[in-house]
């Protein structure tokens, strides 16, 4: 199968969770995916971006949220980009899922989900979250 991306920039508010969950679930079910792994994937996506809206962008809705969907025979890739503030996601913990409390499970929904969740610090100050589910 030959690699294919599609590329995605929407602004940072959360109306526009919606559109990215659409070129989510069509990128997964064109890579094949059961419904039941495709949905899985849609929601550690809109997790990501959802934290990325209230964390490191404190609620700009005027800020971009870049989304670069690549699928190949191996894998699909999901990497998003911002500019906001520099959140490792990869040194947070999850917290503990047996709180029963409302909230905070993103994290834990992400790298549950994805086979390998990856961060970076880029040398123009974006954060750069690449997510990797195996086919």
């Amino acid at each position: 199968m030959e690699s294919k991306s599609i590329q995605l920039s929407v602004k940072s508010h959360p109306k526009n969770l919606a559109q990215i969950r659409e070129a989510v679930s069509k990128t997964a079910s064109k890579a094949g995916l059961s419904e039941e792994v495709s949905g899985s994937i849609i929601l550690a996506v809109d997790e990501a971006c959802s934290n990325i809206i209230r964390h490191s962008y404190d609620n700009d809705h005027t800020r971009e949220i870049d989304l670069t969907l690549e699928v190949s025979a191996k894998e699909l890739i999901i990497t998003l980009v911002d500019k906001g503030i520099e959140f490792n996601i990869c040194e947070t913990e999850a917290r503990d899922v047996s709180e029963v409390r409302p909230g905070g499970l993103g994290i834990y929904i992400i790298k549950e989900v994805m086979d390998h969740v990856d961060y970076c610090r880029t040398t123009d100050g974006c954060n750069c979250v690449k997510l990797v589910k195996k086919l």
